[in-house]
C-alpha cells in the first residue's frame, strides 16, 4: 500500500481548494470494514477529499493487523477514485514535532487535545480551513472543542450521512 499512497495525489497545506474533508485513520479503515466504498465515492463527487501524510503513516503502521479484504478494498478504491495526501512535516511517534506543529498552528489547541495525534489533524484541519470525518468523534473530539473550532468555522463529523446531507 505504500507504493500506492506515494502515487496519489500531493498537495502542500496551503496549497488546497474548498471543500476539503480530511479522513481520520479510523474513518478511512472503518469506511472500507463496512463496505462503504459507495458513500465514500458519493462523498468525493461534493467534496475534495483528502487525508495527511501523518494518517497515512498511522494507516501504514496498522496495516498488518487490518484485515486483507479492507486493504484490498481499499487499494481498487484508491486505484479508481484517488484522493488527496496533505503533507504535513511531522510523523507519528515525534511527540516534540507534534507538539510544535499543534503549537504553531494555535498555542490554545494543546490545552483541549489529550492525543497529539489528533492534534495534528485537528491543526491540519484548521491551516487548511478542512471538515473531519472521525469515529473518535465522542471521545476525542469534545464539546469544548468543538466549541473551540467553530472560531475557525471547522465541523467535525461520525458519520457519511451527516455531511452528504450538507450537499
Amino acid at each position: 500500500m505504500r507504493e500506492l499512497f506515494e502515487v496519489l495525489p500531493h498537495k502542500g497545506i496551503y496549497d488546497l481548494s474548498n471543500n476539503q474533508v480530511l479522513l481520520d485513520t479510523c474513518f478511512f479503515i472503518h469506511t472500507f470494514q463496512n463496505k462503504n466504498e459507495k458513500k465514500l465515492r458519493e462523498l468525493m463527487i461534493s467534496w475534495n477529499v483528502a487525508m495527511t501524510s501523518f494518517n497515512v503513516q498511522e494507516f501504514l503502521f496498522k496495516e498488518h493487523s487490518i484485515d486483507e479484504r479492507v486493504r484490498e478494498y481499499a487499494r481498487k478504491f484508491l486505484k479508481r477514485y484517488p484522493i488527496t495526501i496533505i503533507d504535513v512535516n511531522v510523523t507519528p511517534g515525534e511527540l516534540d514535532k507534534e507538539r510544535s506543529f499543534i503549537f504553531d498552528t494555535d498555542p490554545e489547541l494543546l490545552n483541549d487535545v489529550k492525543d497529539m495525534s489528533d492534534g495534528v489533524l485537528i491543526a491540519t484541519a484548521i491551516r487548511t480551513r478542512s471538515i473531519v470525518l472521525t469515529k473518535d468523534k465522542h471521545h476525542l473530539f469534545t464539546v469544548k472543542l468543538e466549541e473551540y473550532l467553530k472560531k475557525y468555522g471547522i465541523s467535525v463529523y461520525k458519520e457519511f450521512h451527516e455531511l452528504l446531507s450538507i450537499n
